[in-house]
């Protein structure tokens, strides 16, 4: 009996849509409802994994050096929460946990998970989809040659306008910020080259004999506005002679300690007189002499002692080459002889250039910059510094010569304007030979000459003096490859 009815219910096709279409909704739910919520979870994970690079690159950028944590840490927190806000999606029980690498110290490992509830799929009890994702960040391993230009003219002995000790003082204790920064132990090699500026640069003990003039022209005291020729025996620098007429040399000027230079004549311009463009050129940072004799390409004496005709003198401290330092200690110490003297004007275009002609791998120092040291290359970078704009003086002795009785410099507009135009050109020429600039604007009010020397706008700093360890901390972290890892 049942059967048979069975057998006519089957057979008879009257009245089975409602049965069919309910046996049918089920699966299209499951269809339909499992694509909503999947797709739901999809973008839950994607903006998950966002979040969870963003906190690990925030982690690893805020370490200094290797030094990884609370604040560190709450950094990448911080950056986690603001790229996943809490209710994102409706997830629950969102977590996030950041961690220093064992085996790779310089290196972030960042796991995120959480629960997204689901809508349609619950029918079939399944309420929530669990998501979870990992992250990790840390800084290529790469090489970092670092020049760094700093301001040592008299204003450095002021006080910063939020007070508290010189300026100078202050650059002493801040500038370890930047080796603090960049020293890891993952195997990369920083080095770091010191130029000290003011009017003039004192380089000579880093170049080579051929490089300096022995007759050399400076203001006559007869007559300003006349020359007088000066062979290298009757100089300063003549020690055990008095200054007299022989047993001078160039290599007792170059290792006096006393070894500024008067800067050679622009490339294309009058060797004599000396005659210097309001551009720079290639070859004027990357010139060398051919030989001892090759005059038109070597740089003269920095002498007061023979010069005539100035209202202020002054030699900074010696400049230092490309080099690695042992420790914090053996840093600051460089930093500290490199700003023992504080003196003269500002000319910003001198200490550029050269800490340009210290970083070039093409001229007087090609062959201890390397590309690559071994595999991995080498990054070149300028860190410029001062505490103001430029400013030149007619009656001052610089290494453009005395200009109100030489008159070297070309171009138009003020004797500032095209020193200004000078400085612009060299920054312009580091960059174009893939030199990152970083500039840092020392209790400076008025930036206009200087900030766009910088790389970027990220590249250009500022400081009121109560902060400079910091500035130069984060110029550090700045350097060098961050990446993420997955």
């Amino acid at each position: 009996m049942c059967r048979q009815f069975l057998r006519r219910l089957v057979n008879d096709e009257a009245g089975n849509v409602l049965p069919l279409f309910a046996m049918g909704i089920f699966p299209l739910i499951g269809l339909v409802g499992g694509a909503m919520d999947i797709s739901i979870a999809y973008m839950a994970r994607s903006k998950l994994q966002k979040a969870c690079d963003a906190g690990v690159l925030a982690g690893r950028q805020s370490m200094s050096g290797i030094q990884f944590g609370p604040s560190e840490k709450g950094q990448a927190k911080e950056f986690f929460d603001f790229n996943y806000p809490a209710g994102l999606y409706n997830a629950k029980k969102l977590k996030f946990d950041v961690v220093q690498n064992s085996s790779t110290v310089s290196e972030l490992k960042g796991t995120a998970s959480a629960n997204i509830p689901t809508s349609l799929m619950r029918v079939f009890g399944f309420s929530e989809i669990s998501i979870a994702v990992t992250c990790n960040a840390k800084k290529d391993l790469g090489h970092n040659d670092i020049v760094m230009v700093l301001d040592v003219t008299g204003s450095m002995n002021d006080t910063p306008s939020t007070g508290g000790g010189s300026k100078i003082s202050k650059l002493r204790t801040g500038a370890s910020g930047l080796f603090r920064a960049l020293d890891t132990n993952d195997g990369s090699t920083t080095r770091y080259g010191i130029v000290p500026y003011s009017h003039t640069v004192n380089v000579g003990r880093s170049l080579r004999n051929r490089d300096i003039l022995v007759n050399q022209d400076y203001v006559d005291g007869r007559n300003f506005y006349n020359l007088k020729t000066v062979h290298i025996n009757a100089s300063s620098w003549n020690v055990g002679n008095g200054g007299g007429n022989s047993g001078g040399n160039r290599q007792g000027f170059r290792t006096s300690g006393d070894a500024c230079i008067e800067e050679r004549a622009s490339d294309g311009y009058s060797s004599n007189p000396i005659e210097y463009a309001d551009t720079v050129t290639l070859q004027d940072v990357d010139g060398t002499p051919a030989n001892g004799n090759d005059s038109a390409m070597q740089f003269g004496r920095y002498d007061p002692g023979v010069q005539n005709g100035q209202n202020q003198v002054g030699c900074p401290s010696e400049a230092t080459t490309l080099r690695e330092y042992a420790n914090e200690t053996t840093f600051n110490n460089a930093i500290s002889a490199a700003t023992a003297r504080v003196t003269g004007g500002t000319y910003h275009d001198i200490g550029m250039l050269w800490g340009l002609r210290f970083v070039s791998r093409n001229g007087f120092f090609a062959s201890d910059n390397p590309e690559k040291r071994g595999q991995y290359p080498v990054n070149q970078h300028i860190v410029f510094m001062t505490d103001g704009k430029l400013e030149t003086g007619d009656k001052l002795y610089s290494a453009y010569g005395v200009d109100r009785y030489t008159d070297r410099m070309q171009g138009s507009g003020t004797r500032n304007q095209k020193h200004v135009s000078r400085f612009k050109s060299i920054c312009t020429l580091a960059k174009s030979m893939k030199v990152t600039v970083w500039v840092i604007a020392l209790d400076v009010t008025d930036t206009d000459d200087i900030k766009t020397c910088a790389t970027s706008d990220s590249h250009f700093k500022t400081s009121d003096g109560s902060d400079l360890e910091e500035v130069f901390e984060s110029i550090g972290r700045g350097i060098g490859n961050l990446r993420l890892t997955e």
